[in-house]
């Protein structure tokens, strides 16, 4: 079996079957004739030797590959791109573009001036808090969230650990920053990112935010990631295509979202391998030009 191949995280209990998570990517894979390779993701994360994560990765010869998985470190990234192309199989994106949208400070070099105001310092001056009293600064009196280079704690702790209603509370600020130290334990990357809240339009309680797929520059398309009103208004083709050109990825996401006094922001960027499939059809939508491009390749 040689490429072009699809890399999918193997189910922890049926380590021969994909995770039940990937496997209606598995299908369409399968349908666009794909060639499955199954990943031991938590061996991957943990330990240096990638060669035992592909274990059962029957590799038949060189070839274009994507991975479709869960979320890893850029050093496992790295160490999975490396073991794969010493055995002829290229990955969609290099370790540094992986990097490049995973990572809050790399992307925003580069598609900055679309997000909102946003300020970091690297882990190991988390301690100082003269380094974190210097990044708060900027904003003055005004609402800010923490998160790390790449997650947040929003989803389940958003007044916890994520939500601070004024940057100039230096109580606020400690309290929280060290509640999402807490929460994010070992898995912390890079370090503290602190950014400019700002009221976002929202549908049923949830922010009207819209996932956008992009390949070497071209948007392949944008789904909402939750289930929106009929009125939502989806963003401005122009500004997606603006974004995906400035994308220093060849496979991205950016998720936008309304602003309630007009006008729309970039929330976040990723890497298009790691980065979830809204409802619908866009899982279909982007494997199919995905399977084009490692063919072209």
């Amino acid at each position: 079996m040689s490429g072009p191949y699809i890399l999918l995280c193997a189910d922890p209990l049926a380590p021969r079957m994909p995770d039940p998570a990937f496997r209606e990517e598995a299908e369409i894979a399968d349908r666009l004739r794909l060639n499955r390779l199954l990943v031991d993701h938590d061996v991957l994360e943990r330990s240096p030797d990638a060669a035992a994560a592909l274990r059962r990765a029957a590799i038949g010869g060189p070839g274009a590959a994507v991975y479709r998985g869960w979320m890893m470190s850029a050093e496992a990234y790295g160490r999975l791109f490396a073991i794969l192309s010493d055995r002829g199989v290229l990955l969609l994106n290099t370790p540094e573009q992986f990097a490049a949208c995973h990572h809050l400070p790399a992307a925003h070099a580069v598609v900055g001036r679309w997000m909102p105001q946003t300020v970091w310092i690297d882990r190991d001056r988390i301690g100082d808090d003269a380094a974190l009293w210097g990044a708060r600064a900027p904003f003055g009196d005004a609402a800010v969230t923490v998160k790390d280079w790449v997650k947040s704690q929003a989803a389940g702790y958003w007044s916890e650990a994520c939500f601070i209603p004024s940057a100039a509370d230096r109580a606020a600020v400690r309290r929280v920053v060290d509640r999402f130290i807490e929460l994010q334990g070992d898995s912390l990357t890079g370090g503290l990112v602190f950014r400019r809240y700002v009221p976002l339009v929202t549908s049923d309680g949830a922010a009207e935010e819209w996932r956008c797929f992009v390949l070497d520059g071209h948007v392949l398309g944008c789904w909402p990631r939750v289930a929106l009103s009929a009125a939502a208004e989806a963003p401005p083709p122009d500004l997606l295509q603006a974004i995906a050109q400035a994308l220093p990825s060849r496979f991205a996401t950016a998720d936008v979202a309304r602003r309630q006094d007009g006008g729309w922001l970039l929330m976040e960027t990723g890497d298009g391998q790691v980065s979830s499939f809204p409802a619908g059809a866009a899982a279909e939508t982007v494997l199919a030009s995905v399977a084009a491009s490692l063919r072209a390749a």
